[in-house]
């Protein structure tokens, strides 16, 4: 790229050879007028003035002979002929001499008129004159005279035609020149306005660097202005108040600069670059360098920044990226990519997934702080143990109170022997704000290659351990593939639950409840099925869990709730006396809109909520008995009936129990099935409908199914029964039919 002053160089130079050459050929066509306008006046012009005198002697010698002839006073006018004869040799010596021999014959002529006048003169001297000679010779002398004038005149028409040639060529010569002088000073103007512009431009610059000259002086990062060849030609405060810090002292200024700066700097020269960002480091300190390459100036600006606290920042951020924050042991990200990297060298080992047992607990109790404080005293404790095994082992933290380890397989690394010690280490109890705390470690492990290949397969494999030694407690478990059946299982059930609602694949089935005296019926519990699109009907012992831990049970339990109300509408209408029972899910018993959805159904169906009974589960009830008890008030307002499902395996209080607003407690059919041989079952149940006669309520003993279960609970006072012995849950039109008597 031309800098400015070498592009005003080459217009210059551009300029000062065009003059020269026109100036030359200005020059050279100045010559040619000047010799073109000589000869006019030297040459052409005098051979005019000499013909022009020649024809004017000529015709004065011609008038002298006329008077001559008239007077014949020889005494006067011969002198006069004579005289205008040596005047005719003189011009036509000259003529000659101007002419070079285009005079043709006129010194023939000239000899002819002077031989003719020599002759009129003896006539006209004679006494006796011959007029009549005298008038041929005359008229000889005109005729003579004639032919002379006729030479001089294509003499002079020559002489003209030249003359105007001339002026012509002359012309043309000076029209040219004005046309270059037009052109060289179009050429000049143009010149002008290129270097004007680009001078202008500069001018702009300059005042821009001006206006900003101020700025690197006031600039709190180091500036420096170098020359073409490296030179520092400037330095601002900033620049030398950051090398004292560096260096100390009055330190060279170029000590901020790379070693290997100029070399790059010509670099950057011969590669014609502009803008340079790198980064380096002096001493301890880390320095970010932008360079501006200023070609048409030859100087470069170079801006320093002191990035050594961003660096460390920086480092901090990547530290904290891969390390878990309360014990500083690596964390899930740095676990991925350690089993990533082990994967690569496809040596074998083990992971160790360890979970702080009931540490939910300890978190609600005590508080987060108090956990985190834990989890601090767990990792150290378990870093600790590893750091003294002085064997190749790694210690990460993944999530929440979720450790894991990794260990190379070998001869002297016993796994169970490490699992072992590992739980044992925790028989000491931690020590946090003077309290102490007794941990129990669930573990589950699994081993690469064996139980995965992948980092994914082997994080999900030994999660899928640690679950599974986490619901035992206290204790380690190695993967084996079993433990995903059940947990794979339910992604397809979850899948095939959403198209079920989608298609209507879900329907109602009823368990008639008989009175226990009469054995008529008296109720019936609805209870879900789903007829999946093969026809097979899907046990909810399946599917309701997965509806659980999904939060489908929402949409599902109103979807009950929608069907139960308009069975219960169609019960009324139908004037049989049959009070429907419907089971309320934990989650949709805890929901925001439950009593709202349950209002607006009630309200579309027109059904009787005191036909409705809706069974809630005691341990549900007892998760919040005050919460609970308040939903249940609102439900007896509304108008339904209530009953406690399950009984006797929630451990409910009976001071709860008897502030539940309920109408009846449902024996749960685990004390009903060994009623025929176990005493102390027989002693539960009794106990139990003794509880609800004192407390007026109702009991219902579920699961019945044999007469001597019947039986029993008949003469125990059970108010109703329910089980296969009377009847298996099926379509409606099925529940109404004779019980047989017992």
């Amino acid at each position: 790229m031309l800098t400015l002053s070498t592009r005003i160089w080459i217009s210059f130079v551009t300029v000062l050879t065009a003059g020269v050459i026109l100036s030359y050929v200005i020059s050279l066509s100045g010559k040619q007028v000047g010799d073109t306008t000589r000869h006019l006046v030297t040459v052409q012009l005098p051979k005019l003035a000499l013909i022009k005198s020649f024809r004017a002697s000529l015709t004065e010698h011609e008038r002298l002979l006329y008077e001559y002839y008239s007077t014949t006073n020889r005494q006067i006018i011969w002198p006069k002929v004579l005289k205008q004869e040596q005047e005719f040799q003189k011009y036509l010596s000259s003529i000659s001499e101007s002419f070079a021999g285009d005079i043709m014959y006129l010194p023939r002529l000239q000899s002819e008129i002077t031989s003719i006048s020599h002759t009129l003169d003896k006539n006209l001297a004679m006494q006796s004159v011959d007029w009549d000679q005298a008038r041929l010779e005359l008229a000889k002398l005109t005729e003579t005279g004639q032919q002379a004038e006729n030479i001089l005149f294509m003499l002079t028409q020559k002489i003209q035609n030249e003359a105007q040639q001339g002026a012509i060529d002359t012309q043309l010569q000076i029209d040219n020149i004005i046309r270059l002088v037009i052109i060289f000073t179009a050429f000049i103007i143009l010149a002008a306005m290129f270097v004007g512009f680009y001078t202008q431009a500069n001018i702009r610059k300059t005042a821009k660097r001006r206006a900003l000259a101020k700025f690197p002086e006031r600039n709190p990062n180091p500036i420096l202005n170098l020359n073409w060849q490296g030179e520092i030609l400037f330095s601002n405060p900033a620049y030398e108040d950051l090398l004292i810090k560096i260096q100390g002292g009055k330190p060279n200024l170029s000590q901020l600069l790379p070693n290997d700066f100029i070399n790059k700097l010509r670099n950057w020269q011969r590669e014609h670059k502009t803008i340079i960002n790198f980064e380096d480091k002096i001493a301890q300190y880390h320095l970010h360098y932008s360079l501006s390459l200023l070609p048409d100036l030859e100087s470069c600006h170079v801006y320093i920044e002191d990035i050594t606290e961003r660096k460390k920042a920086q480092e901090q951020l990547k530290y904290q990226a891969f390390h878990d924050i309360h014990t500083g042991l690596p964390n899930r990200r740095k676990f991925e990519n350690t089993l990533n990297e082990k994967i690569e060298f496809n040596r074998p080992f083990y992971t160790l997934f360890i979970s702080i047992d009931r540490f939910k607990f300890i978190t609600s109790s005590q508080g987060y702080d108090i956990g985190d404080r834990i989890i601090e005293h767990m990792g150290k404790r378990l870093q600790t143990f590893c750091g003294n095994l002085q064997k190749h082992i790694q210690t990460f933290r993944l999530e929440g109170e979720i450790f894991c380890i990794l260990l190379d397989e070998s001869e002297e690394n016993n796994i169970t022997d490490l699992i072992a010690a590992i739980q044992g280490s925790m028989d000491a109890p931690l020590s946090v704000d003077k309290h102490r705390y007794y941990l129990n470690l669930s573990i589950g492990t699994c081993h690469y290659p064996h139980d995965g290949q992948t980092a994914r397969s082997l994080i999900t494999n030994g999660n899928a351990a640690l679950n599974y030694a986490t619901r035992v407690g206290d204790s380690w478990h190695t993967y084996n593939p079993d433990l995903h059946a059940a947990e794979q299982s339910w992604l397809p059930i979850e899948e095939g639950l959403r198209n079920a609602l989608t298609h209507h694949q879900f329907l109602l089935h009823y368990q008639a409840k008989v009175d226990a005296g009469s054995t008529k019926v008296k109720g019936a519990e609805a209870l879900i099925r789903w007829v999946a699109e093969d026809g097979k009907m899907i046990s909810p012992g399946m599917f309701i869990p997965v509806a659980e831990q999904t939060g489908l049970i929402i949409k599902i339990g109103q979807w009950v709730i929608e069907e139960g109300f308009s069975q219960a509408k169609r019960f009324l209408d139908n004037k049989q006396d049959i009070q429907l029972a419907i089971n309320i899910s934990a989650r949709q018993f805890q929901h925001r809109h439950f009593l709202t959805q349950l209002q607006e159904t009630l309200e579309k169906s027109q059904a009787d909520p005191s036909k409705i009974e809706l069974e809630i589960t005691e341990s549900l009830i007892m998760e919040n008995a005050d919460h609970s008890i308040e939903i249940m008030k609102k439900l007896k307002n509304m108008g339904f009936a209530l009953a406690i499902d399950d009984f006797g395996t929630g451990y409910s209080s009976l001071s709860y129990l008897k502030q539940f607003p309920i109408d009846t407690l449902k024996v749960d059919q685990a004390f009903v099935r060994h009623l025929e041989s176990d005493n102390d079952d027989k002693n539960i149940v009794r106990a139990i409908v003794d509880l609800a006669k004192h407390l007026d309520l109702k009991t219902i003993a579920e699961g019945v199914e044999t007469q001597g279960q019947y039986h029993f609970l008949k003469d125990i006072g059970c108010d109703y029964i329910q089980g296969f012995l009377f009847s298996k849950p099926d379509s409606v039109d099925k529940l109404i039919k004779p019980i047989r008597s017992f």
